[in-house]
């Protein structure tokens, strides 16, 4: 998890670079920019939030065809986006994805143009992603940023509109007996613990570049771009509270799940949320779990497979089976994972 230290340094690095002449400064592709500075692209992204919320530099998602490529559209917040677009080239009608679709950039605002130039400056020409060694930061990559989340709680579809994702790797967690827990230890104690949990469980789900979209009572929801990222935070946040045992006066054990696959974005209690297919699989899996396990769907085997080089976490398969889900047409073949 990056620091106040590291977030200063970042952006003193990001407002040196905008305020030096000569170089682009328009529609700046986050992942050309991060290689440019030297740094990690989603540390970058986390920096750009703070920038964007201090008027250092503007934020746009623009939309692409998915027919032929091109730009057909640019809007400035998520609330003005639609679940539908069109290419008049094309003559294509398509139903937005923020992970197929949409991709973020950032230019230097007017304001610190002004201050490197001193004076009146006209925004440079858009500067449009042509190195394809790097690839575009997509809408989804940065909802999945935490710095974004905790700045622009309300950047989210308008209420009567859904935006698609066609694949994001949900997670969610629960206690095990919390409610003895609560009878145990008492109220206070109890909720103390629980809070060191979500913060335990924060720091992984960051840490693995995730996203912390909720909690619902004792549980948790996360999503990631890859099921490899979440079934990693899960077992990480597992092993930090059984280090952390004797300290919280016993193991508090997790139980989690998780599936990957498409979703929507919406906006519920006024703040972005996921909803739909992806999400409803994720938590009846979650129900699975027995607890300092993670249980997992073929779509998540598949990213853990496709992954496990980058990897040094250590766990295995112990069972797979075919379960029947309440709500879902026909069983799901799972795995549960131990360390």
């Amino acid at each position: 998890m990056s620091t106040d230290t590291d977030r200063d340094e970042v952006l003193a690095a990001l407002r040196a670079y905008l305020l030096s002449a000569g170089g682009p400064d328009s529609h700046l592709s986050p992942g050309w920019l991060a290689r440019r500075l030297g740094i990690e692209e989603r540390e970058l992204l986390g920096a750009l939030a703070y920038a964007v919320r201090d008027g250092m530099v503007e934020l746009h998602w623009e939309v692409y065809c998915p027919g032929c490529g091109i730009g057909v559209e640019e809007f400035d917040s998520l609330a003005s986006a639609r679940g539908m677009a069109a290419c008049p080239p094309c003559e294509l009608h398509f139903e937005l994805h923020l992970d197929r679709d949409v991709r973020v950039t950032f230019s230097a605002s007017e304001r610190l143009r002004r201050e490197r130039g001193g004076g009146e400056s006209s925004a440079a020409e858009p500067m449009r992603l042509t190195d394809e060694s790097v690839p575009a930061t997509r809408g989804l990559d940065l909802l999945l940023v935490p710095a974004f989340r905790e700045l622009f709680s309300g950047e989210a579809p308008a209420t009567d509109e859904s935006l698609r994702i066609k694949r994001v790797a949900i997670l969610f967690t629960d206690l095990k007996g919390s409610t003895a827990m609560y009878a145990e230890r008492g109220d206070p104690l109890a909720y103390r613990l629980v809070r060191d949990h979500f913060a335990i469980l924060a720091e992984a789900i960051d840490r693995n570049r995730g996203a912390f979209i909720k909690t619902i009572g004792d549980a948790v929801m996360a999503s990631f771009a890859s099921g490899a990222d979440a079934v990693l935070a899960a077992l990480e946040a597992q092993t930090e509270l059984h280090a952390r045992a004797d300290a919280m006066r016993g193991e508090l054990i997790i139980k989690a799940g998780v599936h990957a696959g498409p979703c929507l974005s919406v906006r519920l209690n006024e703040r972005l949320d996921f909803f739909g297919g992806a999400v409803n699989t994720a938590a009846r899996v979650q129900s699975l779990s027995q607890g300092n396990d993670v249980v997992i769907t073929d779509a998540v085997l598949a990213d853990l497979e496709a992954e496990a080089a980058l990897s040094t976490t250590q766990f295995q398969i112990v069972e797979s089976f075919d379960k029947e889900l309440r709500g879902l047409p026909a069983p799901v073949h799972v795995h549960r994972l131990r360390q």
